[in-house]
């Protein structure tokens, strides 16, 4: 049997004080899954919508991966993309693998289709729904290519029901001063803020136009204030941003994604939970668990812990948690009381934002 406290301890310890103590076989606490990499938007800051992608996972592979996913312990599921709702199969998917038994499935979507699909979504196990809106209504239609854009995913997540909801804001120059304004129209529409942070290192941003979206240092003196006054983030994880964005030398914590979450492209690639690095193997050729259990699993994801990688900032938050393990659990006690009421339907009125945790691009 699986325990995940006990896991936990292990990719601490060994992460941070001997590679000794380092788990014997992956498991991620949660798989990362694109069914398609097609994406409708037209985003500066991404190049997926500039190619046409063949979606190589098929319906019947991707409920047997989703079983595969179940019987290994792992109780999280994130579907992203692309656009993971443009899959036509997507619900009957999730019908026929039981996706109920998964504790958390989020689907990270541009919200282009909340509107037209938010029965399905509503009557669906998806327990969050994670929106990338990147600043208010023009700055974000800007942004992402789309006139209308922001306007049509607002409307689409007040007619979600009973699900946890987010915009998640990539931070950047083009919409720091609306920082405050979108925590307060996430709030009005009864979801929080979540941000993921600018990289340099991932092949789906290779042609995007980072220079136009690269915080100068004022922007980054008044994220760093919304980071801590609107979002009550960790100092620890400020402080790390506030250098990463002002492109100073940065002493990069041990890199845990490996035994955190796994990522499958929609080719079946499957990778050690980090964008930049090599596939492990394929989920078209072999069962996941036997690829978790690989040795070349195993040897890249401790090629991470000691950063034998190209860096990146995907789930920095995480790594960060580890290294500064004594100021998170403080923090983490600190933040119950920012922490909001239990799920309700979303677009019911709320008092203020709530606060919010970073997430992987």
């Amino acid at each position: 049997m699986f325990y995940p406290a006990s896991y936990l301890s292990r990719v601490w310890l060994g992460s941070q004080v001997s590679p000794k103590f380092l788990p014997s076989v992956a498991r991620p606490l949660s798989a990362h899954i694109k069914l398609t990499e097609n994406c409708q938007a037209r985003c500066i800051s991404c190049d997926y919508w500039k190619s046409r992608w063949q979606d190589a996972i098929s319906t019947e592979r991707a409920v047997a991966l989703l079983n595969e996913i179940h019987a290994l312990g792992t109780t999280g599921l994130r579907f992203t993309g692309g656009e993971p709702l443009l899959r036509r199969d997507f619900f009957e998917i999730m019908r026929r693998a039981d996706a109920a038994r998964f504790k958390s499935i989020i689907v990270q979507t541009n919200g282009l289709l909340l509107k037209k699909l938010h029965k399905e979504i509503n009557e669906s196990p998806i327990t969050k729904v994670a929106v990338s809106i990147d600043g208010l209504k023009d700055t974000n239609d800007q942004i992402r290519g789309i006139r209308g854009y922001f306007d049509l995913g607002m409307e689409g997540i007040k007619l979600l029901r009973n699900k946890e909801v987010v915009l998640s804001v990539t931070l950047n120059r083009l919409s720091t001063s609306e920082l405050k304004g979108l925590a307060a129209a996430a709030s009005d529409v009864g979801a929080k803020l979540e941000f993921n942070i600018l990289s340099r290192s991932l092949y789906f941003l290779a042609g995007a136009d980072l220079d136009a979206m690269w915080p100068t240092k004022p922007d980054v003196i008044e994220i760093a204030r919304f980071l801590r006054d609107t979002l009550h983030r960790p100092e620890y994880e400020i402080d790390y941003i506030t250098r990463y964005y002002n492109r100073e030398l940065l002493t990069e914590p041990p890199c845990v994604l490996g035994y955190l979450q796994v990522f499958v492209l929609s080719n079946g690639d499957v990778l050690t939970g980090c964008y930049p690095l090599k596939p492990v193997g394929n989920i078209l050729n072999d069962d996941l668990g036997n690829i978790l259990a690989s040795d070349a699993y195993m040897r890249q994801a401790e090629a991470m812990i000691r950063r034998e990688c190209p860096g990146c900032t995907c789930g920095v938050e995480s790594s960060l948690s580890m290294k500064h393990a004594a100021s998170s659990a403080f923090y983490q006690i600190s933040n119950l009381a920012h922490r909001p009421p239990p799920p309700r339907a979303a677009g019911a009125p709320e008092s203020s934002a709530s606060s919010a945790t970073t997430t992987s691009p």
